[in-house]
């Protein structure tokens, strides 16, 4: 924003008392800047010292320039060697979503929702593979049931998507990248909102994002972040009931130190219940006709799925000069499942119309440590610069899962459903798993840059160990990463890059075989694109071809079919396009298309090999676009639409059953007034009736239906 414009918006406050116009932030939204508009249009002329630059204000959202996690350090996106999508805050509020699994729909090679709608937690592929889940750069848990906790979007301040290895930097993970999530965090001048919603299934939700500083020196800054919504979902029965209370506290006693204090309790109160349907009467034909969507297959007093996550930790920076940074980075956490009883579906008793089901008792309670400490030495000269990052982390997971099962459940009609039948006996918890795993790390990284040319070396070695049951392991490993780009000045940036990751994996082999404990996965990485952002910053496009290898993957032991060994390969070659143009002040496109072939390329089955990795389309794609009307008598109101494309895919590793394409459409329409923002966003729009997988002939699940959603945010 010109100095004009605010000597503008100071004249307003005192003599028009106009809405204050805020200045131009990375998060803040362009909303706002159009509500200024409206009523800097409507203003008289000031004299020559208050005059009004128009040009210098847009209504579109400013476009992703910085990432620290690719590298752990504060790198220009298009420095980096690898492929990153940044979804920020924004683009959570515009298209209106409330979960992580939605935000990926609009990015290249990411599929998000693979299970439907499920209310506990989120399903998440990235290049064909489970990405790691991280939150502001720690590791969250990767219990039984606690590892696929659902994040509460409103909180966040961006998700990085972070595309293939990335072991260099944070140790054990899978091939495919890792999703990172960015708590909102306190600012000086940040924007204040509260908003309401109503939507589809009774949908009601409340939320305040407010902060700033405390007291007159500027040293302490506060943001407080809450959510409290109740509502149903489009099954039977199962309801979405959720609370989240993130407050944050920054300390900044000088220009050289920072601390902010980070916690977060989030609880969700919902039922387990959706999907596990037969394909007959979901993706094949029945005689007794389809199967609602909306059938809940459990017991209206079961099924229940209370889950709560508690965690608090610090980032803390100190600049020393001369291009020397020390950052840590700290968190506790804990996650709880409360015991529950839930009665699961698993295909037809004989006559295509009763369900057979049984019961599953669990209860799991999770731990988490982890802390990350980074020394970041700028140096060099005008020829060559170096920025040198050493690091030492260490992560601890403790998880306590415990689970029964029964198989005295009644029957259920899936197409005239009665409930009320079930027998009182509870199955006692009969199993128990567990487990303690820590992990050390040790890493090196430097970004060499000489004249256009930038290198990006990085080397780190783990050592990991597990305990399950009594039973100890340790593994320890080396990962490596090599990057290459060119830095054009018109803002091309083309680069080849090559990766290397590891995971570690439970289990032994056949007592036959020495029943010697499993090996790490190992994943490697070669990737060759080309990234283009101008100097203005108002087009990010990226493009990329790669080849993923996972090896020591567990396939079918040929000899002794119950137990699996490691002798399997998964291959995942793809190519992606993305982008994102903003077009003037009030008109902005975004768009991604990913190309993935992904394949058992080794394996002791032959029934699977060459077969389709499972849930992973080969083609798919999105578009959208937002435009807002920046001046005159419909000042302030926009309009968004975007398209998405899924194509087929295959639920089972062997390949038996298809899951159909399918094309989705999604709109919005906002109006700003005054302090005000009222919106509406429909996912869904023709509420399109699909299977989005089947795993099995008695497990299949219906995609999303559609979805309104109507907001009221006040800002100020």
């Amino acid at each position: 924003m010109s100095a004009k414009f605010r000597a503008a918006r100071a004249a307003s406050r005192s003599v028009h008392a106009a809405p204050p116009v805020r200045a131009l932030h990375p998060r803040r939204p362009a909303w706002a800047l159009s509500i200024a508009c409206s009523a800097v249009v409507a203003m008289p002329a000031f004299a020559d010292d208050t005059a009004i630059d128009l040009d210098t204000v847009r209504v579109t959202a400013p476009i992703p320039k910085d990432t620290g996690t690719a590298t752990k350090t504060d790198t220009p996106l298009i420095e980096v060697p690898q492929s990153i999508s940044i979804v920020t805050a924004r683009d959570l509020q515009d298209r209106g979503l409330h979960a992580v699994d939605e935000a990926m729909w609009y990015v290249a090679g990411a599929q998000g929702g693979v299970y439907s709608m499920d209310t506990r937690s989120e399903w998440l592929l990235v290049r064909g593979f489970q990405p790691a889940r991280y939150l502001d750069g720690l590791a969250l848990p990767t219990g039984t049931w606690s590892g696929q906790t659902r994040i509460e979007p409103y909180g966040m301040e961006r998700i990085e998507v972070l595309k293939g290895p990335a072991s260099v930097n944070y140790g054990a993970m899978p091939p495919g990248g890792l999703v990172n999530y960015v708590t909102k965090r306190p600012t000086a001048d940040m924007v204040n909102e509260v908003e309401v919603q109503l939507g589809s299934d009774s949908m009601r939700q409340a939320a305040f994002d407010v902060g700033g500083a405390l007291g007159d020196s500027g040293t302490l800054l506060y943001r407080l972040t809450s959510l409290a919504r109740n509502g149903d979902n489009f099954v039977d029965y199962i309801h979405d009931d959720r609370y989240y209370f993130a407050p944050a506290l920054t300390w900044t006693p000088d220009d050289a130190t920072e601390l902010t204090v980070l916690a977060r309790w989030q609880k969700a109160d919902t039922k387990n219940g959706a999907g596990f349907l037969p394909s007959v009467g979901t993706l094949l034909p029945n005689p007794n006709g389809q199967i609602r969507p909306g059938l809940y297959t459990g017991e209206p007093n079961t099924n229940d799925y209370v889950k709560t996550v508690a965690s608090i930790g610090y980032d803390f920076s100190h600049d020393f000069g001369d291009g020397t940074v020390f950052r840590q980075n700290v968190r506790y956490g804990d996650s709880k499942v409360d015991p529950t009883v839930m009665v699961v579906p698993w295909g037809y008793l004989g006559d295509d119309r009763t369900l057979y089901r049984y019961t599953w008792s669990i209860k799991e309670d999770a731990r988490t440590f982890g802390i990350d400490n980074n020394l970041q030495w700028r140096f060099g000269g005008d020829r060559v610069e170096h920025t040198l990052l050493a690091g030492l982390d260490y992560r601890r997971l403790s998880s306590d899962y415990s689970f029964g099962f029964g198989f005295d459940a009644t029957g259920l009609d899936a197409f005239e459903p009665v409930y009320g039948t079930m027998p009182s006996v509870v199955p006692v918890f009969t199993g128990q798993t567990l487990q303690t795993t820590g992990q050390v790390g040790l890493n090196l990284q430097d970004q060499i840059k000489v004249g256009q040319w930038l290198l990006t070396l990085g080397g780190r070695q783990d050592w990991v160990g597990t305990e399950t049951n009594g039973e100890r392991k340790s593994d320890d490993r080396f990962s490596g990463r090599v990057g290459v780009t060119y830095l054009l000045d018109n803002g091309l940036a083309p680069y080849v890059s090559w990766g290397q990751s590891f995971e570690v994996v439970g289990g032994t082999e056949a007592p036959e075989r020495g029943g010697r404990a499993f090996d790490p996965t190992t994943g490697e990485q070669v990737e060759v694109g080309v990234k283009y952002q101008p100097v203005d910053g108002d087009v990010l496009l990226t493009a990329a071809v790669y080849e993923i290898k996972q090896n020591n993957v567990s396939v079918i032991d040929p000899d002794h079919a119950s137990y699996t060994i490691q002798q399997g390969q998964y291959t995942s070659r793809g190519a992606e396009l993305e982008g994102r143009w903003n077009i003037g002040r009030n008109f902005s496109l975004y768009g991604a298309y990913a190309y993935i072939d992904s394949e058992v390329s080794r394996t002791t089955e032959a029934a699977t090999l060459g077969k389709q990795i499972p849930l992973q389309p080969r083609h798919s794609a999105s578009l959208g676009g937002d435009y807002t009307i920046a001046a005159g008598p419909l000042s302030g109101l926009g309009f968004g639409a975007g398209v998405r494309y899924v194509g087929a895919h295959y639920g089972d590793v062997a390949n038996e059953w298809e899951a159909p394409s399918h094309t989705l459409f999604d709109a919005s329409a906002d109006y700003d007034f005054g302090y005000w923002r009222f919106q509406l966003n429909a996912q869904n729009l023709t509420d399109k009736q699909y299977v989005s997988t089947c795993n099995t002939a008695d497990w299949c699940y219906y995609g999303y239906p559609r979805t309104v959603t109507a907001t009221a945010r006040y800002t100020w």
